[in-house]
């Protein structure tokens, strides 16, 4: 997927001395296939010029999500907040040797014939990162039920649950002391 309007040129840095920085703050709508963001992406970015290219730095990075909660499956909005992230996106790719193998997805090249840096990429695996791990609507909702599929948090079934039979290896040790 496509996200152009994270694509920032870079010419006025290229030929910057070492250190030389540009500094913005954004709020850019970002789709990505697999993520249902609700809300625009705001943030700040510096972009630092260093040898080898540039440093790109996103600081409070917030966006909204909607995700599924893990017990009763009711949509739900989450924040996304990145406090920090860096990057360094590259003139030319890096010598592969065989002591400092670099996986070629880890590695960002600069578009040197538009003088552009896509955050794009970035910015996606920033926002996977920061994902809630267990996402809940609330810390008292019920969940589903496992037998009948109702919604606890609606109305209570009254399914009979199995007993679960206690796993004990050993027990039979305990017939042999008689």
């Amino acid at each position: 997927m496509s996200n152009s309007n994270l694509i920032f040129k870079v010419s006025s840095l290229m030929e910057a001395s070492t250190g030389a920085r540009e500094e913005y703050s954004f709020e850019v709508p970002l789709e990505y296939d697999g993520l249902n963001l609700i809300s625009n992406a705001i943030g700040k970015l510096e972009i630092m010029k260093i040898e080898e290219g540039f440093n790109v730095k996103v600081s409070d990075l917030k966006v909204k999500v909607e995700v599924p909660c893990d017990k009763c499956l009711k949509k739900i909005e989450e924040e996304i907040l990145v406090d920090f992230a860096e990057r360094q996106y590259l003139m030319t790719e890096p010598d592969q040797t065989l002591e400092s193998k670099v996986d070629s997805n880890d590695i960002y090249l600069v578009n040197k014939k538009e003088q552009t840096i896509d955050l794009g990429e970035f910015l996606r695996q920033e926002i996977i990162l920061h994902f809630p791990s267990i996402p809940v609507c609330s810390k008292s909702c019920k969940g589903l039920c496992p037998i009948c599929g109702h919604d606890r948090n609606v109305k209570d079934c009254h399914c009979e649950t199995e007993e679960k039979v206690e796993y004990k290896p050993l027990a039979a040790l305990k017939d042999l002391l008689k």
